[in-house]
């Protein structure tokens, strides 16, 4: 998704950031969905195998994990996203119901740079996913 700016008489193109959000849960993908795509273009992911290809081949700016997945849970594919070369550097936020202290640093040591309990709110949502993404991008800088 592309939006034209005009400068100066000059058309200048902007992309929205990309994110990809990894759940099993459709309900749960649509609802992050429709609260960050006013500013983020979605990637929509709906198992651990579905995520790893289409993050190789959309190169996100963020990526967002559910941790109780069939298969392959979010941590374990954290911890994947962090052995590809491709999505290594990629900035990964956990979004579950598991809410202990024990959950969120089992995420943040499987490789999550943030971690969000469910149910959450839509501008901490929105504020965290923009926030991480610009401190990654500071950072590459």
């Amino acid at each position: 998704m592309q939006s034209i700016k005009i400068e100066r008489g000059k058309a200048k193109t902007s992309k929205k950031p990309k994110i990809l959000v990894v759940d099993d849960e459709p309900h749960i993908v649509n609802m992050i969905k429709l609260a960050v795509e006013d500013k983020f273009e979605v990637i929509e992911a709906y198992s651990a195998l579905e995520a790893i290809k289409k993050a190789r081949i959309e190169k996100p700016d963020l990526i967002t994990v559910d941790v109780m997945m069939p298969n392959t849970d979010g941590l374990t594919l954290c911890k994947k996203f962090r052995k590809i070369p491709s999505t290594k550097d990629i900035p990964i936020m956990v979004i579950s119901a598991k809410d202990s202290i024990q959950d969120k640093i089992a995420g943040i040591d499987a490789g999550a740079i943030d971690y969000l309990e469910k149910p959450f709110k839509i501008e901490e949502l929105n504020s965290k996913i923009a926030n991480n993404i610009n401190a990654y991008k500071w950072w590459e800088n």
